[in-house]
Parts: C-alpha cells; structure tokens; sequence
C-alpha cells in the first residue's frame, strides 16, 4: 500500500502543499550548477546518486552530498548532473526488487546522459520527469514508493511518478532540546520531546500526528517549531455520488494551515540556539494538543489546540511570556484534487478558499486574531508581528445534507455563509471562553468512564513507553506497563469522542483524519468488519450518542436508490436493500466482492443492540423500517439447502444464502449456506421478531401473513453453526496453538473443511460472529466448545483490527489471560507504513496499524477491554467475566450494560469488592459472578435487597445467576462482597414441568426472548 505524504515536505520547500508551475528548479549549466532535492510524492523517498555505473534509488533519510541534481538545459531539454559529478542516464538491469529492466542510473559521461524533460503532474504541485522524446511515460519508483526504489519509466499519471524540487537552502527547522522532566495536567496523555518535524521516519504523519477532532472536523497536529502545520478533515468532504456502482469516490484531506515562526534571529538550525524544554502533547481526557518550549533568553511559548463541537471550528492558541514577541505567517495549502480556489487573504486576518466535488461543494476559512502587535495580509498570508498572543481559527464544511436523495442541499454561497458565520463567531470570543466551552463538552462525554488498573503511573514519553513494554514480559507486568494499557482504552474512547460526532456519517477506516488524496482503501466505509469495529466501544463504554452517526446513516440509506438497487440488480430481489464491501457516505458503493450481500444484515444488529442498551422505542421505531427491509431481502433471496456432491453432504431442507462469502476467504469465494451469512441473517430475523414484540404488529406495519411468514423462516433456517473435528493435517501449526486431531471446530463454511484454505491465520474470523459480536453461542450449548477451539486454530499473530477482534472473542471465551496476551502483541510497536498482514501493532502515536493505519484496531481493543470487564449479552450483567491475572487490582466505573444499567466495579487480588449498578429504566436485574450474593451484602438506595438465586442449568463451569429483585427506575444497588451478611437467598421457582424449545426444536433457556415454544404452542417472550 501506498506511503502517506507527510509533513517533511513542507519543512523542505515551506509552501509544498501548494506548489504551482513556478516551483520548477532553477535550470543551470553544468559549469555553473544550481542543485535541487528531488523528492517523491509517495514513499517522501529523495533521488540519490549511488556512484558511478550504480543505478540511481531513493532514499527517505536526508543525505544532502549524495541527493543533488542540477539541471543542465531547458525544461524540455535537459540533462541531470549530481553533485558527486556523475550524469543521468540508462541502462539494463536488475530492478532492486528484482525485475529486469531498463533503469536510471549514474554516468561519467555527458554524451551517455539521457536527455529529459518535466511536465506537470496530475497531483497539485508535483510534477513528473520524462524523457525528451517520450512524454507519455514518467520517472517511476519500481514496485512502490519508500526506500531502496530502483527508478525505471511507466506511464504519466502513476502515483509513483509525482515529484517535487526543493531547494536545499529552504530546508531548516529549528534545533531542539527536550524536556528532562514533564508532568502532565491529566494523567491519560500522549506526550514527546521532540516535534515529529526533527523525526526521520519516512511517515510522521502515521507515525507521529497527533490527531484532535469534533465529530466533524479533525487536525493532525505535528508540533514543528519553525513551521507548525495543521492538517486538516471535514467528514464529509468526499469525492463520489450517491449512484456510484463501480468507482465510489474517496475521503480528502481539505489541506494545512501552515503557521511559520518568523524568529530565524531567536531560534536556529544548529544547536546554537535551540527550542529548549521543549514538550508536545494529547491530553485525551480534555481533548487539548499542547507545545511548549523557550528561547535561549527566558521566554517561554505555549501553543494549544482544540476541536470544539460547540463552537464547531478549530482553535489554535499562540502565546509567548518573556522578552520576546510573537512573529508568525499564516497560510492555507488546500489538499491535493480538489480542484479549488487559489488562497485568497484579507485584511480582516482571514485566509479562504473552496470548491466543488462530484457531489458537494466545500469550504474552507481561517481567522487570525492578534492579541498585541499588529496584523497585516499580502499574497503569502496573513502576518503578524510583535504580539503577545495570537488565535487562529479554522472552519471548514461542505453542502452534504443526509436528508435528501441527492445528498447535497444549497450551493457555494451558504456553504460559504455557514463557515464564515462559526468562524467569525468563534473569533469574537476569547480562547478562556472557547477553552473552557471545549472542556466542558469534551468531558461530559470522557468523564463518564475511568478505568485504573493496579494504579498504574508512567513519567515516561509515549514512545519510550512504547519502547520499554516490548522490551521484555517483565515490563508488562509494571505499573508503567500496565498504564501503557489503561492507556490505550482511553485512547480508544477518546478517537470515539472525535470522530463521531456531527454528520449522520460514519467514521471511516482513519477515523475522520487523512493526509492525502488517495489513502488506502480510500479510506471509506469498509462493510464487512471495519466500520462496525469502529462502533463495537459505544454502547459498553458509555457512548450511545456516538453510534447515532453509523445508526442514522444506515437508516437514511436503506431508503436510497442505490442500496435498493445493490438488492435487485445483484440480489435479484424487488424487496429490501444491501450494501457492498466498500461504500461511500452518499449510498454510492463498488461492486468488489459483490457476492458478499450480508452487511445489511450485520448493519441491522447495530440498530438492535442500541435499542437493547438504551431501550429507546422511538428510535426503534425510526429503525425498524431498516431491520425489515434487510429481513425481507433475506426472506427472498434465501434458498432451500441443495446440499454438496463434493464434499458428501444431502440436502437437509434449510433455508440457506446462496453463494455467499466468507470475508476475504479467497481460497473458497462463494458456498450456499455460509456459517458468517447464515449467524448474521438468522440474527437479523429474530431481532425483527424482537422488536415486532416491543412495537406491536401496528407501529411496525407488519401483516398477520408476514409474521408468519417470519416465524416460518425462523423455523427451518440454517443457523451456521455445524461442527467438524480436526484431521491433524495442519502439523505444527496446530499443535502450536493447542488443537490435537479430533477436536471439534465450529465450520466455517456448511460443506467445505476448514482446510480448504490455505492461509491458516486468516485474519477474518467471520465463522465466530456467534461468539462475538453476536451471541449465539454459549458454554455447555455444544458449540461453544468448538467456536473457541476454532479461535485457537487461527493463532494470535494478526493485523491491527484482526487483533482487536480476538480480544473480544477471547473475553467471551471467558479467558482473560489469552485476551490480554492478545493486548500485549496489539501493542508491539508496527514498523510497517504499507500493506503488511502480518506487520499488525501500533504507531508511536497509538494509531492501530494494519499495516497500516486503521483506526478499527484501536476501537476493537478498546471494546474487548470493556468486554473482560463487563459482559450483559445474556442480560445478564456479567462481573469481572475476563479478568487477567496481571490486573490484580483495580477499579472501572461507568460502563453501560444492556437494559440500560450503568456499572461501576472495584477489585482485589483479582476478585470483585464492590460493586455499584444504577437502574436507568427499572428493568429486571440478573447478576452472575464468581462471589455468591448470597453471602454479601446488597442494598437497593441503602436499603437491604431481595436477592434471588435462579436455578442453574447443569453446565460445566456455569456460573450461578442472582435477580435483585424490586430495583425501580433511577434506583442504584450496591454489592459490597467484603461485607459478609450470611443471610440466605430465595430460591428461584421455576416450573420444572413446562420446557421450553426455540423455534428449530431445541431446548432452551425458560428466559428466552422472542418466540419460543412452550406446551406445544408458540408464545412470545
């Protein structure tokens, strides 16, 4: 996958971003030369000189002597002489990654030089290099941008093609000295000694941005010195059409501001005058970025940033204290592609621009507000001099409107309105006020959960505390360790906070930040795990409003066109809706991996399981529609089990998914009756049936005929969940992850063995959606067993996201230990910016990698914290189900469990201590937990409680069940387990002679929810 551009282009060359046709190099003779750094676009790999007859390469590390070229000539006839003397020219050879071809390569000879010309790029500001005589093909980096890239020539237009000139005497930074000793306003911050500017990785914007957001809009931060960049995102800003079926569009990147110190008498390059003391920080529980540092004469500068949702803009703090005043350039770079306005500042302190896309017209403003000194605009910016303290603020918007078909409302004069409107809002206030305004809201929504393992601390920066858990398992098991952990669970909760709010859009595979044009994947809406991984925290962590995003979209889009159309151009079906892998915001999509129509039925449990937390009717109400429209989709497409000659099985009579996917699974593309298809459809049926009870026939417009209809599928439906043993054939691979032949493992697909493919630890583990998310599954069901053995088999080594999906899979598995060894490797630190499976961990910023980036690894951890902590998808709220052994001690206050209860829980020597669960809304309350309530005490709002103890059901290992019984709506119980009472529960009356069946006959839970079978008749529950 392609490398991000990052900021060191800007250091390098101070107006990158925005380089136009004037940016060629200076041309020059070869007795008089002139030098420049050429630079690729993708991979910030420079041109480097090898030395005579070597082929040329590029090279991220900066290497002046050996990575200038003059331009000898014109600019469409020119020759390239390095500085170590040597020409540009040709020959055949051995690319670095191995392909014979011709390559650039370094010559003595000037005659033996190739002659080349440069034309203008298809990327703003970047231009490619051609032969003289063949402009149709570039200078390409073989095999993909970074390091050790042998260039050869391929077609113009190839992203490996865009170059830049920078002119080496351009390139400073200020010099820095770190911070000896740093002691955070909060305990849960991100903190660094130097700016990612002086790093030398080859993507500082992956490996080191700090990222702020509202919901709406999201900044990278970098921290630089000399010039400090603000890279920028507006959720919705995307290429693309609601029509789309093919090509979908892409997120942006809007652009930079570029704030430049204009301090080269008070700061420098060496280390004669450098930033000292200087710190760059996240604070996540407030949601504030921060930089201080100070000159070599006592004054001290700070700088604060924060995305504010009720401001709805961006605000950068400048203040310096001391001797010297505050000199600053402010500019704005627009993203690549955008097709946009040139900058435009005025005398008022803004800067502005904007545009159109397929779809939605954009724009963009800043303000610069001067406290001291004095303000003034010209063609480079806006300037200010002399000052004390300096705000900027930074609006951006677009003309989406999810309410309408188009999905687009207005037009470039209200979209222009709308942000000049906040931004001048914005500036009229104080940053006192706007701060605390920020604060407050960001805290209302951080503060409702804490989690403290074993008291946890850390004085180390985030990166040496990176370094020093991976060092060895002793240091894991530290209290510095083990805050690393703590950590990352807030983190988690804290990109929630910032990237979904706003828009009824989801947050997509990079939250809502994104530096380039073209991200992987285009950094869309990835449907068959991705998006809903991204959603997985919300609801258990104390989120709810943050799903509304994801929630709201599906519903406004299961009524669209284009959805409708995915079902009956490729579903075939006149009913419902689906959507495929890879979507857009607008209801557009492509058509990859269009045999894959089950993520309408995944979506669908979305929209469930925020009413099971919140028990909001309305919104059910407003989701039903969505729920039905995939049920009916289904109830169409389904076909009867046509059984397999190839693997030996008959029909059996159930009703199957023809031809579905089991994700990503190439090996085996297509079977009827997956198991993934068969656990999601099954349980998009019976949450309809579900809700249908809560709604009555009438609010949800079902007939009489299309219940039945329902409960007839729901009968003879394949349910996904067959079994098969393990034949020994996968050797060592097997046996290293404690699966012996004869095993029993959960299938994953209804015919084929789990041996049909070939990549053992496939990073989908799309046969366990049972397990978790759904819960179908259960110790001492007959299945259970084998889901987990099946978890086993893939191992633990995974990508980013696959690993925070096998930490929730192991927390249902209730164990703890082998969720937390999933933790530790999620936390190894990735060295990998490209597409690497096997190069999962995290970024020095605690960016989830893939590789790479991918913010759903650090929502699935997040949520599989949660999940070893707190479990209700039984509805029963489950105590410490998962607890590892390391987290001795600790405490989590906050969570949410199904039925609406907020959980608080303190633990000792791995044991609960106290316990503390508010009814929000009066529901039945079912506690299972390693300590017997029979023995402690149990208050109802201080008052002693009755306490129920149900009857167990006979399984190995079953834990008992308690019902606190009469907890009204608002009332709080409290469980103190070092509180020891002795006084006896009630025991629970059951009705021994009435069984209870589910609809395919097997016995089940007297407590299940839906329509069961009791005295041979169908009742609902």
């Amino acid at each position: 996958m392609k490398r991000f551009f990052t900021f060191l282009s800007l250091m390098m060359g101070i107006f990158a971003l925005g380089m136009a046709q004037s940016d060629l190099p200076k041309f020059s003779t070869a007795e008089n030369p002139i030098y420049f750094l050429v630079k690729f676009k993708n991979g910030n790999g420079y041109l480097q000189d090898n030395g005579a007859n070597q082929q040329l390469v590029t090279e991220t590390e900066r290497n002046t002597e050996t990575q200038l070229f003059a331009f000898i000539g014109e600019k469409d006839n020119f020759v390239m002489l390095s500085k170590r003397g040597n020409y540009v020219g040709m020959k055949d050879g051995k690319a670095t990654n191995g392909v014979n071809g011709k390559f650039f390569c370094a010559v003595t000879d000037r005659t033996k030089a190739t002659e080349l010309a440069i034309i203008e790029g298809q990327s703003n500001g970047y231009f490619e290099i051609t032969k003289a005589d063949d402009k149709a093909n570039g200078m390409n980096q073989w095999g993909g941008g970074g390091d050790n890239r042998s260039l050869g020539l391929w077609k113009k237009g190839d992203p490996n093609n865009p170059l830049s000139f920078i002119d080496p005497n351009e390139i400073s930074t200020y010099a820095a000295v770190g911070v000896k000793n740093f002691a955070p306003e909060r305990q849960h911050t991100l903190w660094y000694d130097k700016p990612a500017t002086l790093t030398k990785v080859a993507n500082i914007w992956m490996e080191y941005s700090l990222p702020i957001g509202n919901g709406q809009l999201g900044a990278s931060l970098f921290g630089g010195i000399k010039i400090d960049e603000i890279q920028f995102n507006e959720k919705t800003l995307w290429r693309g059409t609601p029509n789309d079926m093919g090509g979908y569009g892409k997120y942006m990147n809007f652009g930079s501001v570029l704030v430049k110190n204009l301090a080269d008498d008070i700061f420098s390059t060496d280390n004669s005058k450098p930033a000292k003391n200087y710190v760059r920080f996240l604070d996540i529980e407030r949601g504030v970025g921060g930089v201080n540092f100070e000159d070599t004469e006592g004054t001290q500068y700070t700088r604060r940033y924060i995305a504010s949702e009720p401001a709805g803009v961006i605000v950068a703090y400048y203040k310096a204290e001391g001797t010297n005043k505050l000199n600053l350039l402010f500019s704005v770079a627009p993203g690549e592609q955008l097709g946009n306005t040139d900058p435009v500042y005025a005398e008022d302190g803004s800067g502005t621009f904007h545009g159109k896309l397929e779809t939605v017209f954009y724009n963009s403003r800043f303000k610069v507000v001067n406290i001291g000194g004095t303000l003034k605009h010209s063609a480079k910016g806006i300037e200010v001099n002399n000052a004390d303290a300096v705000m900027l603020v930074l609006g951006g918007a677009t003309s989406f409107d999810n309410k309408v078909a188009t999905r687009t409302s207005g037009n470039a004069q209200t979209v222009a309105e709308k942000v000049k409107t906040l931004v001048e809002t914005a500036a009229e206030k104080k940053w006192d006020v706007l701060f605390k305004e920020h604060v407050d809201n960001f805290e209302s929504y951080m503060g409702r959960v804490s989690l403290n393992i074993n008291n946890a601390a850390s004085g180390k920066t985030t990166e040496a505390l990176i370094k020093y858990y991976n060092q060895n398992l002793a240091n894991k098991n530290t209290a510095e360790g083990l805050f690393l952990e703590q950590l990352y669970f807030n983190y988690g909760r804290y990109l929630g906070i910032s990237s979904s709010r706003g828009a009824s859009v989801p947050n997509n595979l990079q939250g809502i930040w994104n530096d380039k044009a073209n991200a992987p994947w285009n950094s869309d809406i990835h449907t068959n795990i991705n998006v809903q991984m991204n959603y997985w925290p919300m609801e258990p962590t104390n989120l709810s409003e943050l799903h509304l995003p994801l929630l709201d979209y599906i519903i406004d889009n299961a009524q669209s066109a284009n959805w409708k159309r995915a079902a009956s151009q490729y579903g075939k079906q006149n009913k419902g809706w689906t959507v495929f892998t890879e979507s857009n915001i607008f209801g557009g999509m492509s058509t990859w991996g269009n045999n894959y129509f089950v993520a309408n039925a995944w979506y669908c449990s979305h929209l469930w399981q925020h009413y099971r937390y919140t028990l909001d009717k309305e919104f059910l109400k407003r989701a039903f529609p969505a729920m039905w429209g995939s049920a009916q989709f289904w109830m169409g497409r389904m076909i009867k089990d046509k059984g397999s000659s190839r693997f030996g099985f008959a029909p059996d009579g159930t009703w199957v998914c023809p031809d579905e996917y089991s994700a990503e699974q190439n090996d085996h593309p297509k079977e009827d009756g997956t198991a993934h298809a068969q656990q999601l459809v099954t349980e998009n049926l019976m949450n309809c049936l579900q809700a249908i009870n809560v709604l009555g026939m009438g609010e949800a417009g079902v007939t009489a005929d299309e219940l039945a209809s329902l409960e007839s599928y729901l009968k003879t439906i394949d349910k996904g969940l067959h079994i098969e043993t393990y034949k020994g054939d996968w050797g060592g691979w097997a046996s290293g992850v404690g699966i012996k032949t004869g095993d029993k493992l959960l299938k994953e697909w209804k015919y084929a063995p789990y041996s049909i493919s070939k990549d053992k630890g496939h990073r989908h583990m799309s046969h366990l959606m049972c397990l978790y998310p759904l819960s179908q599954v259960e110790p001492g069901d007959g299945f259970f067993e084998a889901a987990v053995n099946s978890l086993k088999l893939r191992g633990d080594e995974a990508t980013g996201w696959s690993m925070g999906w096998k930490v929730n899979l192991w927390a249902r598995a209730k164990d703890g230990n082998h969720a937390h060894k999933i933790i530790r490797n999620a936390l190894k630190h990735s060295t990998a910016y490209e597409t690497n499976q096997y190069a999962g961990g995290v970024y020095y910023n605690l960016y989830d990698s893939h590789a790479p980036f991918q913010i759903d690894g650090n929502f699935g951890v997040c949520a599989g914290i949660s999940e070893m902590l707190l479990q209700s998808h039984r509805d029963i709220i489950e105590i410490l189900p998962a607890l590892p052994t390391a987290w001795k001690s600790g405490s989590v206050n906050g969570l949410k469990a199904i039925g609406d209860f907020t959980v608080s829980i303190e633990w000792k020597n791995g044991k609960a201590s106290k316990v503390k669960i508010v009814s929000n809304k009066g529901q039945l309350l079912r506690i299972s937990t390693k300590e017997n309530l029979a023995k402690v005490e149990v208050l109802i709002d201080g008052k002693a409680a009755e306490v129920v103890t149900e009857e167990l059901k006979g399984n190995a290992g079953e834990l008992p069940v308690f019902q606190i019984k009469n907890v009204g709506m608002g009332q709080t119980v409290t469980i103190d387990f070092d509180k020891i009472t002795g006084i006896a529960t009630t025991p629970f009356e059951t009705q021994k002679e009435t069984e209870i069946y589910d609809l395919s006959g097997r016995r089940t839970d007297a407590r299940a929810k839906g329509i069961v079978i009791s005295q041979g008749k169908k009742i609902m529950q």
